[in-house]
């Protein structure tokens, strides 16, 4: 039996269509028909299920970034240092570009104190600025008070005073002694 052209591709994409989203998914239907709504895949830590109004897709984050259900960086996710991935499985294979690790992330733009840092999107350099009086810490991938860096970092260049050493007895900061901040 033969069936014309313009019935047996549409068919065939119908078939095709319902093939896959059984083999691929093997998840259940959207808990919540109504809204967004983003689950963890239970092996992958890169992967998720995003519900929206009911439908079901699947989804992987970006080179650099993993699904950790709090993440606003890209697309559901967050940067691979800021998830916490139980028992899933973790790719953290970078796919770098110039000045870019991954094509997600965070980095300081030059070996010493630095007040700007480069965060990358898509693997493209963009600067950033801490809020004035802060530096980059790469180790948290934050902005923090250049005394928390010392000796890496001098807080008198940075902030544009020091900090006395000791206070008159009757400074209003005396009462914050040791920590006037």
């Amino acid at each position: 039996m033969s069936y014309p052209r313009s019935v047996t591709v549409p068919l065939l994409l119908a078939i095709l269509a319902r093939v896959q989203s059984v083999t691929l998914f093997n998840a259940p239907s959207c808990p919540d028909p109504y809204g967004i709504h983003a689950y963890a895949h239970p092996e992958d830590c890169g992967a998720f299920f995003l519900c929206t109004n009911g439908t079901l897709s699947y989804e992987y984050c970006e080179n650099g970034l993993l699904f950790d259900g709090h993440g606003a960086i890209h697309n559901h996710c967050n940067y691979n240092w800021a998830v916490q991935c139980g028992d899933r499985k973790a790719d953290y294979t970078p796919i770098g570009s110039p000045g870019c690790e991954y094509q997600f992330g965070m980095y300081p733009d030059s070996d010493s104190c630095s007040t700007s840092y480069i965060k990358c999107i898509y693997g493209e350099q963009h600067q950033a600025h801490c809020d004035p009086g802060l530096v980059y810490n790469a180790k948290t991938h934050t902005c923090v008070w250049p005394d928390e860096l010392i000796p890496f970092c001098n807080p008198e260049s940075i902030v544009g005073f020091k900090c006395p050493h000791k206070l008159p007895p009757n400074s209003p900061a005396a009462k914050f002694w040791p920590y006037p901040r």
